[in-house]
């Protein structure tokens, strides 16, 4: 067997008296840990562990595979957890006479939890190299900043004190409060040595919102709280809740370009923390400062040479740290190269080193981004990846459009190194789409059509006799599709190319 889940609920609970058969909205709460085990598509046996002929009454009702009488020194107020899940699991492989590769325990107080997050919890132990992941939500204090503990003199000290000090919360280490929700272990590191922290336990981040444990009755009057609004919310605005960011955090790459403003405008707008990445690092701290300003959300500026491999992986390995994971990446970021001449220069003369400079950010870049922040969504089991590309990396200029147009008072084209460019951002997202996948990462390109940006009215003319609607797009009428791809609207979506080009490629 691959994957054996045990739930362990035991009689007695000083907290709440009888608590794992109190009804929460109607049922049980043993029976939100077995539905949601269930929903997960995951286990081959969900086994329950108890003490209380009652409870495992309860668990075959509601669907256990496997009920395990625990041994009365396992279930007394003094008994500890991982004893009992270690007797569950020995009593679990012996009666289905097979042992589980990946063992996985979910507590039976934790009624909030999502099956998703049971799914990505796994997904991080069996990506990664370790033993053990445990669950938690981002520490509402810091041992680094703001938590002291008292001496017994009485007076009181930070919990651990850094050199040099931590000034600003923002940039302490990150901390996590454990919510004790779900456990899981390789089995036979478990099996060999029962504990819930090895050297290389790893810890799968869960929202504040669906990580209270029921311990006290204030827990309990608080989850039903939570449910009973989860509930409403759902009834009222399933759909619209889809495209709602609150709690997300989005990386925009070339945040500081017509597109990249708008895209940061627009998931701010949606409630996203917005991280704008760029390569002018006070530009980019005051593009956040515009959008805390603005929208009330959380805003980073952060400065990276996306053509240096190096820097990528430094540069996404402290926004995790710093600011948490990443679960919507726009991979915007795209050049003119440095000399505009050379980059508009004819087919016939084009420079193979300004070929190779926009290449190194329009293609390179996109890739090495990706890779930093997909494979961390990938051990986490979640993520969105939006990659932009352009109309002609689909389609082929129109050469006619350019007698007399100008770019920035120069003349204009499209050279073939920016077709050649954002076709391979296409093939990429394609590639990516079906190597992540399996792990939870929807990656899709976005492809704008021509957007005004400094064009002459010749071009602009001649270019919107080219579109069904007749001109060419605004800045922000990019932004909801954007946004479609990068929300749950677009959960069954991925390798898509997403076209938003005024009706072009239907002539």
């Amino acid at each position: 067997m691959r994957r054996l889940c045990t739930i362990c609920a035991r009689g007695g609970s000083k907290g709440v008296k009888g608590k794992n058969l109190r009804s929460l909205l109607g049922q049980p709460l043993i029976a939100y840990s077995l539905q949601q085990a269930r929903a997960s598509g995951l286990f081959e046996l969900i086994a329950v562990s108890s003490d209380a002929p009652e409870i495992l009454a309860a668990a075959q009702h509601y669907g256990a595979d496997l009920m395990i009488e625990r041994p009365k020194e396992l279930a007394s107020d003094a008994a500890a957890k991982v004893p009992a899940i270690h007797h569950a699991l020995m009593a679990a492989e012996e009666r289905a006479r097979q042992r589980c590769e990946t063992l996985v325990d979910l507590d039976a107080t934790s009624p909030l939890r999502l099956p998703e997050d049971i799914r990505a919890a796994v997904a991080l132990l069996e990506s990664a190299s370790c033993r053990s992941v445990i669950t938690g939500a981002a520490a509402r204090h810091s041992p680094y900043f703001n938590m002291v503990e008292q001496r017994p003199d009485g007076s009181v000290t930070l919990c651990k004190p850094a050199d040099p000090p931590v000034v600003r919360r923002q940039d302490a280490p990150s901390c996590f409060d454990m919510n004790a929700s779900i456990y899981v272990w390789k089995r036979d590191a478990f099996a060999a040595d029962p504990r819930v922290f090895y050297e290389d336990t790893r810890l799968y981040e869960m929202p504040a919102e669906r990580s209270v444990d029921l311990d006290s009755e204030l827990d309990f009057a608080v989850i039903e709280l939570l449910m009973r609004r989860s509930r409403a919310h759902a009834a009222q605005g399933m759909y619209r809740q889809k495209f709602d960011l609150s709690g997300k955090r989005a990386l925009v790459t070339g945040a500081l370009g017509i597109l990249g403003q708008a895209f940061t405008a627009g998931l701010a707008d949606c409630g996203a923390s917005v991280i704008a990445l760029d390569l002018d690092a006070n530009a980019c701290d005051a593009r956040a400062r515009a959008l805390r300003a603005r929208y009330g959300v959380e805003s980073h500026g952060v400065a990276c040479d996306i053509r240096d491999a190096a820097a990528v992986e430094a540069c996404i390995a402290e926004v995790e740290s710093r600011f948490g994971p990443v679960e919507i990446l726009i991979n915007n970021a795209a050049t003119k190269a440095k000399n505009l001449d050379a980059f508009l220069a004819p087919l016939e003369d084009y420079d193979v080193e300004t070929w190779r400079e926009v290449m190194a950010v329009n293609l390179d870049g996109a890739f090495l981004v990706a890779r930093a922040v997909g494979r961390r969504m990938a051990e986490r089991g979640r993520g969105s990846i939006v990659q932009i590309a352009s109309i002609y990396g689909l389609l082929g200029p129109d050469q006619r459009i350019y007698e007399g147009s100008e770019y920035l008072g120069r003349p204009i084209n499209t050279p073939p190194v920016y077709t050649a460019s954002k076709a391979g951002v296409i093939g990429l997202t394609k590639h990516l789409a079906t190597y992540w996948g399996h792990r939870g990462v929807r990656v899709n390109t976005l492809t704008p059509g021509g957007v005004a940006s400094g064009q002459n009215a010749t071009f602009q003319s001649k270019y919107g006799a080219r579109i069904p609607l007749g001109r060419m797009a605004r800045a922000e009428e990019i932004v909801g599709a954007m946004l479609f791809l990068a929300s749950d609207a677009s959960g069954f979506v991925s390798g898509h190319n997403l076209v938003v080009d005024g009706g072009l490629a239907a002539w």
